[in-house]
């Protein structure tokens, strides 16, 4: 793949504000923003390297000329009259292949550009266009998409269909060269309008995301954008909200701690953060490795997965924990499940036949965060006991399931190489309520069975670090009363910590599953 960097400007404005250095040679953390991008172009495969500069700076040329011993790179000296013209000069250099055109001050992660070049590589389209949702530009070039990130249009003021500008860096296949020479044609002179022109002609573009783009045209952005730098990492951890760990706090913080432990023994660079911190901060990394629950959070992860990065669990898998999702997702699997339904909570139980007792009623809408949001009742009077207790905390409905006699076991899984389970009854438990079922008899199931439902469970739900609950009956059958993602792994949590740990590490090594 070919690269091109458009650096013709002659950077009047840094100048006029002390900066003495021409902007290629601008030094981001320590390094020329020239030489940043050459070393990320070679990281990403780059086959040839070619760069505009104008005809006036004897700094920008010598310093060029030393790179070119060191990189397949091409300079082309030549002052234009916009964007576009020094486009259009570089036009002979990148026909015949797909490549990849910015200018010299676009400052934004080297992470989310790697993902952004091997989707492209991958793509069909005519060209993948970077774009971002923060605006430090003075005058933007906003964008419509539809709700595949294609692009339906270019506008010069934002309105309700508008969720992204241009972020200046664009990876096009060599149909769009004959837009340019048409747009040159015609007059034009920049880059705004060679991008409308690209949909006015049909051509089919996709949005790839950039949680930030800057450019560096002030004094004051250098400082900007070296903070900016400073926070990307590679492999993020976003601990758990603590309503999510009802009188489990300290167990899942320690194995988030063994995860990103295990990690670092490895030498990757691991930043954590609170579900709070992630919501405010403006943070990247290629790779999450997550225990978050709230949908603040799961809507920074959405954005993360569409610039290319790997989150443990998926947000999708999360959302599919919810009970009403869970049950219609695992009974569509085939997975043995006690009879349940749902109701309303302000349902009446007095002529309700389909309920049989003792049953089980659980909130409808999520985790359980309190004791009382999984109950064990008797009979219709304490059904709606429950009901009116649910109906106070204006909890709108209720799953409840029957209650299946035999052994209760738990369960833990991790990918589809750990596998954990074990006995309850000997253990201490979340609410106590696995007294219910009393202390296990040891009856004999098919394990491989077990582990079998738990692998297509966790399949179905999206999810790669699970936990769950299950009862055995004196006959051996299985059926799963419970799923959910990453549970705290109580008598296991070096071995699981191992496991997850190893599933970041395959990712990043490019032979996850």
């Amino acid at each position: 793949m070919k690269f091109a960097i458009i650096s013709a400007g002659e950077g009047s404005r840094l100048a006029q504000e002390g900066i003495s250095d021409p902007k290629p040679l601008v030094r981001i953390n320590g390094k020329p923003m020239i030489d940043r991008l050459l070393e990320l172009f070679m990281d990403c495969g780059a086959q040839s390297i070619v760069v505009i500069i104008n005809n006036e700076v004897e700094a920008t040329k010598s310093h060029l000329a030393a790179l070119q011993k060191k990189y397949p790179l091409e300079v082309v000296i030549q002052t234009t009259a916009g964007s576009m013209e020094s486009f259009y000069n570089l036009k002979p250099y990148l026909e015949g292949g797909k490549f990849c055109l910015t200018t010299v001050d676009t400052i934004f992660r080297e992470s989310e550009f790697k993902a952004y070049i091997r989707k492209f590589k991958e793509a069909s389209e005519d060209g993948y266009m970077a774009v971002t949702d923060y605006i430090d530009d003075e005058k933007p070039l906003y964008l419509s998409t539809d709700e595949s990130l294609t692009i339906t249009g270019y506008h010069n003021q934002p309105d309700a269909s508008t969720n992204y500008i241009s972020g200046g860096i664009y990876c096009l296949t060599p149909s769009c060269l004959d837009t340019l020479e048409r747009c040159m044609n015609q007059g034009m002179l920049r880059m705004r309008q060679f991008q409308k022109a690209l949909v006015e002609e049909g051509k089919l573009l996709k949005a790839f995301p950039f949680s930030k783009i800057l450019d560096v045209d002030h004094a004051d952005d250098i400082a900007k954008a070296e903070k900016f730098l400073q926070t990307s990492f590679e492999v993020l951890g976003v601990q758990r909200g603590s309503e999510y760990s009802p009188n489990k706090e300290s167990n899942d913080a320690r194995i988030f701690r063994l995860v990103k432990e295990r990690l670092e023994e490895k030498g990757v660079a691991v930043q954590v953060v609170t579900e709070r911190e992630l919501q405010e901060s403006d943070l990247y990394a290629p790779f999450v490795f997550s225990m978050a629950r709230r949908e603040e959070s799961l809507r920074v992860f959405d954005k993360l997965e569409q610039q290319g990065a790997y989150i443990l669990n998926a947000p999708s898998g999360i959302r599919n924990c919810g009970r009403k999702e869970m049950a219609e997702k695992l009974g569509e699997a085939g997975i043995p499940l006690p009879e349940s339904l749902f109701m309303e909570t302000d349902s009446s139980w007095e002529d309700d036949s389909s309920v049989s007792y003792p049953c089980w009623i659980k909130k409808g809408d999520g985790y359980a965060q309190t004791k009382e949001d999984v109950c064990f009742v008797n009979n219709a009077g304490e059904a709606e006991h429950v009901f009116a207790d649910l109906r106070n905390r204006q909890i709108a409905s209720a799953l409840i399931y029957e209650h299946l006699e035999g052994d209760l076991i738990k369960f833990y899984g991790v990918g589809t190489d750990f596998f954990y389970w074990y006995y309850p009854s000997l253990h201490e438990s979340k609410f106590g309520l696995e007294a219910i079922n009393g202390k296990a008899k040891g009856y004999t199931f098919d394990e491989k069975k077990l582990i079998d439902h738990c692998a297509k469970a966790a399949a179905s739900l999206h999810l790669s670090v699970f936990g769950g609950d299950a009862v055995i009956s004196p006959e051996g059958e299985i059926r799963i009363i419970d799923f959910n993602d990453w549970p705290s792994f109580g008598p296991c949590q070096g071995e699981a910590a191992k496991a997850i740990a190893q599933l970041v590490l395959d990712k990043m090594n490019g032979n996850g599953k």
